[in-house]
């Protein structure tokens, strides 16, 4: 028997829901497109570009890498000791709290 397209779908959300594939919707402005269009292209010279939805997964892995990496370096708090990141410090506010200064070193710059 064929199945219809919505028995179709339901079978794709179910397998995907099985793998914790999760759907995200990305609003990018007309500038940004053309960024990701062209980066996607520039790192494949030669090749078929990236899928625009391989790129984006490719620079969370990275951004994890690079995150994973930081954390094991960045320390303790100079207040209370806590290994960074600390999410709270009766001290915060003082310069020597990672909570007042030190998240600084993890946060994304452009």
């Amino acid at each position: 028997m064929v199945k219809s397209a919505a028995e179709r779908k339901a079978a794709q959300r179910a397998r995907q829901s099985a793998t914790g594939t999760r759907k995200l919707e990305l609003q990018l402005d007309q500038q940004e497109m053309v960024m990701l269009e062209q980066n996607c292209m520039a790192r494949r010279p030669g090749r078929d570009p990236y899928d625009l939805n391989e790129y984006v997964t490719m620079l969370i892995r990275r951004d994890n890498a690079e995150l994973q990496h930081l954390l094991k370096i960045v320390g303790h708090c100079g207040k209370c000791g806590d290994k960074a990141p600390v999410t709270s410090c009766p001290c915060v506010g003082e310069a020597a709290c990672w909570v007042t200064n030190g998240w600084q070193e993890l946060k994304l710059t452009v």
